[in-house]
């Protein structure tokens, strides 16, 4: 990764991590709306810088949150894994967005069910619920907005250079 793919990372994963920590009463637990996890959208229009990003901002923010290094480690394999899936899939915005909030849930609650013995359907339809509105909402609209900006950027550059 060059200078700016690692600032993208840097600024993504500084992001998420004090997203997470500023919004807490709703970013753990097994009810959650993980505001954060609109980011993993970015993954779609920025790639690795993006990927990265987010799990080490996801690791962060679990490492100083209630659960620890558990969390910081599942959390992290979980936004790495969601991040990797969606980007491949990112032609269809729709199916990586929701891709992304089912494989998120699907860990946490896999973890969040041997740590606390709470019930997994139950408990992935929780998370399931709190990524959709975080990972496909939010997300959906932050992308959006994002890439109508840089559209602007790009198209404002070759104007620029055409003079």
């Amino acid at each position: 990764m060059n200078t700016r793919e690692v600032t993208l990372s840097a600024v993504i994963a500084a992001a998420y991590a004090a997203l997470t920590l500023l919004l807490a009463p709703i970013s753990y637990y097994q009810v959650q709306v993980r505001v954060a996890d609109s980011l993993l959208a970015l993954s779609l229009l920025f790639g690795w810088p993006s990927i990265v990003g987010v799990t080490v901002g996801c690791f962060i923010a679990n490492i100083l949150g209630p659960f620890g290094l558990v969390d910081a480690v599942g959390g992290s394999i979980a936004n790495l894994v969601a991040t990797l899936i969606g980007w491949k899939l990112r032609r269809n915005k729709l199916v990586s967005l929701v891709s992304m909030a089912v494989v998120v849930s699907a860990i946490v609650s896999s973890y969040l069910y041997a740590l606390f013995n709470v019930p997994y359907l139950v408990t992935f339809a929780y998370i399931l619920a709190g990524s959709l509105i975080s990972i496909t909402g939010i997300g959906y609209v932050l992308l959006k907005a994002l890439e109508r900006t840089t559209r602007a950027i790009r198209l404002e550059a070759a104007v620029h250079n055409l003079s």
